[in-house]
């Protein structure tokens, strides 16, 4: 059973990186009007690509069919679906604090659980402090246990926007990124001070800003072309390093974090 848990659980990530792609394509397809390839040489086979409002809220857990309709709108064959899958498998959840190995596989496999049950965000912190009551370790924090609940869905989500974004025809498509924040008052000073903020592609500025950057960070980067980009900053061609704030500078990525590009 764990087995199968742990399978439905990397699935449901794969399902989020594949939703990181679509909307690049999506994006990509609005501001060049070219249908770019997806993995493999492939190419979507709708016009329609998926409202991703539609699938998720704020990186909860997707409703029930939400994979199997995300599949449904791309050319993935199942065993690149499962080659997407496979890689997630293998990784190991991280909670800050907790060192028994044991544990940490049992709050996977409990994740993996609520996920194939569409279960709740609470249901899953109320089964985490069952879980350390019995092992006689202190609870962990409800923030941390929401942070370990969400983050998955949002470094897949991340890095299958990422995969895309540097995909040939994308990049020589959308060359340049621009960091977007979601815009409310729950974002960092230091990240609200790079909202809009733009460079090349390539630019070694993303190893250090690339979101997710913190714990809960929200932030994006999409991909725009050159015109777009010397239309928002004029130096946009210029060495991103040079160009952040001090605030920056000194605290992205948050300590103790490690950024998608760093890992």
């Amino acid at each position: 059973m764990q087995r199968s848990l742990s399978d439905r659980f990397a699935d449901y990530q794969a399902g989020f990186n594949l939703l990181g792609r679509l909307t690049v394509l999506k994006a990509a397809r609005q501001k060049t009007g070219k249908i770019l390839p997806l993995m493999s040489g492939s190419h979507l086979f709708a016009d329609a690509l998926p409202d991703e409002s539609a699938i998720y809220t704020s990186f909860e857990l997707p409703p029930t069919g939400a994979l199997d309709y995300l599949r449904s709108l791309t050319p993935v064959t199942r065993d690149v679906f499962d080659g997407l899958s496979k890689q997630y498998k293998a990784d190991a959840i991280t909670v800050t604090g907790l060192t028994d190995q044991r544990l940490l596989q049992k709050i996977r496999d409990e994740l993996a659980e609520v996920v194939l049950q569409g279960g709740t965000k609470d249901e899953f912190r109320s089964a985490v402090d069952a879980m350390t009551d019995a092992a006689g370790v202190a609870r962990l924090a409800g923030p941390t246990i929401d942070t370990v609940f969400s983050s998955n869905a949002q470094k897949a989500y991340s890095v299958g926007r990422y995969e895309q974004m540097t995909d040939g025809p994308v990049l020589e498509a959308l060359p340049f990124w621009q960091y977007w924040t979601v815009g409310d008052n729950r974002v960092r000073p230091e990240h609200d001070d790079l909202d809009g903020f733009v460079a090349r592609a390539i630019d070694r500025v993303w190893m250090k800003i690339y979101p997710p950057s913190g714990f809960g960070c929200r932030c994006s980067v999409v991909s725009i072309t050159e015109a777009e980009a010397l239309q928002i900053d004029k130096n946009a061609s210029e060495d991103g390093m040079l160009r952040l704030p001090i605030r920056v500078m000194e605290l992205v990525p948050q300590t103790g974090y490690t950024s998608l590009l760093a890992a």
